[in-house]
């Protein structure tokens, strides 16, 4: 460390390119912490880069702890400090991995909400009837409600925290529901068993139609109103009803 110290004025080949691969590691010149060779040669040695499989865990060890939180004190209760410090990482290393907090949320449902698009995907593929087909998308919608509770909500009944900036919005048919649904009422259309109009305001309006089906009881639960799987069976009737030419 002496020898460090003393380093700007050394003759030492050895030291002088000592000198010049921590000035070459920073990006200011020498001069800006000639003051401390010590504290330039511990910000000149790089930290070594984390693996993918490292930057992995770390992610999903702020996930998990971001979905600790969420469940112990609901979506308005997760802030950056909670999470990092459940996570046991700074703030900084939580940015570091996702740009905002909105980011950190939605982040705990991609996957399940990809695997439950692949379960549907897998289910339209063995029905021929676009009006069955639809029938099955919509129950599927239930099913996935009823199943997987926490991920639902979390998902499609994400409310926003207040101040936070919304994402940019996505084609609908990003979702495999969606875009299934909408090729199932195209089918229909096109073999004449759904009434013909917007394809793209019919299958919305189906969505719309399960999902306050699924939802009116989760979201208005201080009011006596029936089930959720009873007001959707009653539901998906009433839409396919609507739909489908006698």
């Amino acid at each position: 460390i002496a020898d460090l110290m003393n380093l700007r004025g050394t003759s030492d080949p050895q030291f002088r390119e000592g000198r010049l691969a921590l000035t070459r590691t920073r990006s200011g010149p020498w001069e800006d912490c000639r003051s401390s060779a010590f504290a330039c040669f511990t910000v000149g040695v790089a930290r070594p880069r984390a693996s993918a499989e490292q930057r992995q865990q770390q992610r999903d060890l702020i996930q998990r702890a971001a979905g600790e939180v969420a469940r112990e004190k609901g979506v308005l209760g997760v802030t950056a400090r909670a999470v990092a410090v459940r996570a046991g990482v700074s703030t900084g290393t939580l940015y570091s991995y996702f740009a905002n907090l909105t980011e950190l949320l939605q982040s705990l449902w991609i996957e399940p909400v990809e695997k439950v698009g692949r379960q549907l995907e897998e289910l339209v593929a063995t029905i021929d009837d676009p009006v069955e087909r639809i029938r099955a998308l919509l129950d599927g919608y239930v099913r996935f409600a009823e199943d997987q509770p926490e991920v639902f909500r979390g998902s499609v009944l994400f409310v926003r925290p207040p101040g936070s900036a919304p994402p940019e919005a996505a084609p609908p048919e990003t979702l495999p529901f969606y875009r299934l649904l909408l090729a199932g009422v195209r089918d229909g259309q096109a073999g004449g068993q759904i009434a013909p109009g917007d394809s793209v305001t019919i299958a919305q309006t189906l969505w719309a139609g399960i999902h306050g089906a699924v939802a009116l009881p989760v979201n208005i639960d201080r009011f006596d109103v029936h089930p959720a799987r009873h007001l959707a069976e009653a539901m998906i009737d009433t839409l396919l009803n609507a739909i489908v030419v006698d």
